[in-house]
Order: structure tokens, then sequence, then C-alpha cells
């Protein structure tokens, strides 16, 4: 997905196939899919209105079915005599095959090569001698394909696999290994389905690598391309698929093993277990992955803005994990009661509105719930009154502006810092729900850095 794509070729819309226009298809990942066409699927008389089409099909020069899913015009432009010009943007790029609806987009397997992948999971089937006879140097390289590793999550199957491809040349030989993640589902499955498992994997291993994962191809296997070739054998050309992903960069660094949260090494005896985990409490901690992942993937987040997201994210995992309240419901009930007879009349209802989440812990006792639940593991790092005196105040001057905050909250390095071990407790927390033991946490948070 990170490369670019450009297909010339004749483009229509799948209710009107006998009205075939010229154009060309390019998708960048920063810039998305772009359809620029001569000519215009509108009649003359709608021309100054710019439209929208679910699916336009199209097939490349070189023969290729190709499906724009979620096209909406950006430019229309007719001039004399007649001549008329369109483009549109394009949401999803599907590359080899025709889905002449959008509930024909499904797909019964798909196959991802994440970025950083290969070094993630650090497994290779190389060996290599060197050999020295009589002033003679031998080297030899030996190569055999790993086992998938293979685990059931939900409504379906994901492996890690691998795939190598050999070159040879008189003054060389190259023999590459690359590792993908496949997605099999039990029958076929609508393309939104499919994405969310992607994203989610994307998520996962985000989390484990410490630096935003993108996907560099994505291929699909759908029934609409099934083949019958001689001997009964059934055959499935698979679908590359594109879409554009939010501050994709132009070009991707290296992260050795060491500088990664984890690897596939670290958990590779429980490895079922944690994405297993990962995918089950997916809808639990939704909210917590969303405001801790928009952290990671968005490079240009003001650092105040990076800060109130974490918080949020704590808030948010105190809430649906912790004691979400002070007092047990029967006794918070009577206290209101007692409460809301003492006032005037005049004023229940505008109390019980008031009153109406008064049971819920304040940040700062969240922030102690967090903070005593991971004593063992982050206790050395954070003096826990001022610890949370500074979060607390911090988080009301940003969210209130409150004058008589500003001396009190934290700004510049210091607020970098700050930011920095809400980060440590935040994946502290995310660990133990995946299954990490308090030992392995705290090996990981602190001997290796994280978060700083």
């Amino acid at each position: 997905m990170i490369g670019k794509i450009k297909h010339k070729g004749l483009w229509w819309l799948p209710d009107r196939p006998e009205k075939r226009i010229s154009g060309t298809l390019k998708f960048t990942p920063w810039s998305g899919g772009i359809l620029d066409l001569i000519g215009s699927f509108k009649d003359a008389r709608y021309s100054d209105k710019l439209s929208s089409h679910e699916i336009i099909l199209g097939t490349s020069a070189g023969g290729v079915p190709i499906t724009l899913y979620g096209c909406f015009e950006t430019k229309s432009q007719i001039s004399t005599p007649g001549f008329s010009t369109s483009s549109f943007y394009v949401g999803m790029i599907f590359v080899g095959a025709h889905f002449p609806k959008k509930e024909d987009i499904k797909f019964k397997q798909l196959k991802i090569h994440y970025s950083h992948l290969n070094r993630w999971v650090n497994v290779y089937g190389f060996t290599r001698q060197k050999l020295l006879n009589f002033g003679k140097r031998t080297i030899t390289v030996a190569y055999a394909l790993p086992n998938s590793i293979e685990v059931s999550v939900n409504s379906c199957k994901i492996s890690i696999a691998f795939q190598v491809r050999e070159s040879y040349k008189l003054e060389k030989v190259t023999i590459e290994q690359k590792t993908y993640v496949c997605i099999t589902y039990p029958e076929e499955t609508p393309i939104k389905e499919c994405l969310k498992t992607i994203n989610q994997i994307r998520n996962f291993l985000t989390f484990a690598i410490g630096e935003p994962v993108y996907p560099l191809l994505v291929e699909g296997i759908t029934e609409v391309n099934k083949q019958i070739l001689q001997g009964n054998k059934e055959y499935y050309p698979p679908v590359k698929i594109f879409h554009k992903l939010l501050y994709t960069p132009r070009q991707l660094k290296t992260i050795h093993p060491d500088k990664m949260l984890f690897t596939f090494k670290d958990i590779s005896k429980k490895f079922k277990d944690i994405i297993r985990n990962w995918f089950e409490k997916a809808e639990l901690l939704e909210p917590i992955y969303d405001l801790y992942f928009n952290t990671l993937y968005n490079p240009y987040m003001y650092l105040h803005h990076r800060f109130l997201s974490l918080i949020q994210a704590l808030e948010a995992y105190h809430r649906r994990v912790m004691k979400n309240y002070e007092l047990p419901e029967e006794q918070h009930k009577k206290r209101l009661e007692e409460i809301i007879k003492a006032v005037s009349p005049k004023y229940k209802n505008w109390l019980e509105n008031k009153l109406k989440y008064s049971n819920e812990p304040t940040l700062r006792k969240r922030l102690k719930d967090i903070l005593d639940e991971n004593e063992e593991i982050l206790g050395e790092l954070f003096a826990e009154g001022s610890f949370i005196n500074k979060v607390v105040d911090t988080r009301n001057y940003l969210t209130h502006y409150d004058i008589t905050l500003k001396e009190r909250a934290v700004q510049g390095e210091e607020l970098y810092d700050l930011t920095k071990k809400l980060e440590k407790l935040l994946k502290a927390c995310i660990l133990k729900e995946l299954g990490f033991t308090q030992d392995e946490i705290k090996k990981l948070i602190l001997s290796k850095n994280v978060g700083v």
C-alpha cells in the first residue's frame, strides 16, 4: 500500500457498461486515489453539478479488471466545442476484480505485509557456513521456509506466514524472505469487517513495536475471481487493495528489535493467548485504543493534546476495567435522597442534574487506583502525590483554562516528561490486559526504557 500505482484504461458505471470513457487512475499513499477522465458520466444538462458514484468499474490498458469504490467528483469541466473532462477522488481501489455492487466486495482470505513485520517476527530460514580449505574460501547458504504460526480468534484464523523469492544472475544470487499476516474467514466476509481485522492487527503491531505500522501490501482472495484449471483445480488470482491512510510517511525508518516494546520471540510461548486477548477485549478497550493510537499515528499532534488524550485513555481504562463508583449503588441512592430532601423544591431538578455523576471517582482517585494496581511495576518511577497533583492541575488548566491553576500546571520539558510517564502507565495497563505478568511488564517497561 505504500507503493504508487498508475493505470490507463477504460472506465464505466455498472449500470451503463456501454458508455466507456478513457482515463487514468493514480494512487499514492499520501493523496489517495484519483481518477482523471477524458469525458464525463453525466448528461450535458447536469454538467455543472458534481456527482458521486458508489462503484466505478474499469479495465487497464493491459486488460486488468479494476473496481473503484466510494468515488466522488472533485472537478468537472466543459470547454468548447463540447470537450469535457472530470476527476474523481476514490476511496478504495481493487486491482484484479470487478465488483458491480458494494455488497459484492467480499473476501475469504487476506494477506498483508506490514512495515517492520520482518524484524518484529525475526524468524528466518537461513543458515550460512564459511569454509577455508587450502586458501580457497567457500560460502554455503542454505534456506528452509519456516513453519507458519496459526491462531484462531473470534470468527477467523490469523497466521504468520513466510514467503521466499529467489533470483540468480552470473554475478549475484538473491534469496529474499518476507513475512506476512494471513487472515482466513470461514466464509466470504464484507470488506468493512476485513478492514476492521486488518486495523486491529496493525494496532497490535504498533503497540508491540512502539512506532506506527503501515500495511505495505494487501491482497485478497474472492470467489468473484474463482477459476477452474486443468484437473478441476481451483485457482483464485489475488486482488490488490489500496486505500489512503492518514499521515503515511514517504520514507519508513528502520527499527531494531531491541528498541521495540516486545517482539514475537519475547511472547512466542504465549503468543496465541496474547493475540486472543487483544481481539476478545477489543470492544471493551476500544476507546482506550482509539485515544492512544491517535497519539502514535498523528505526528503533528501538539504536546498538550497528546497529554490530554493519554489522560482520557487512562480515565476510560479505569471506567471500563476498574471500580467506577465511590459508594455501592444503594448507599449512594440513599445519600442522594437525603441531600435532595434538604433543599428547596425549586432547586431539586437543577441539583439532581448536577449530582448525576456524583458517585463516579474523580480523576485524582482514578489515577491513584491505577497507580496502586501497578505499584510493584512502576512504583520507583512515580512519586505518587507529586505526579497526581501535576497531572490533575495540568489537565484541569488545559481543559478549563482556570487562571488560578496556571502556576501549578506544567509546561515545556516538564509537560513532555509528564506525558511520557502517562504513556508508560497506559502501556502497563494494556500489557496487563493482554496477559503479561507483573515481572514481565516491569522488565519490558523498565529495561527497555519504554516511553522515553
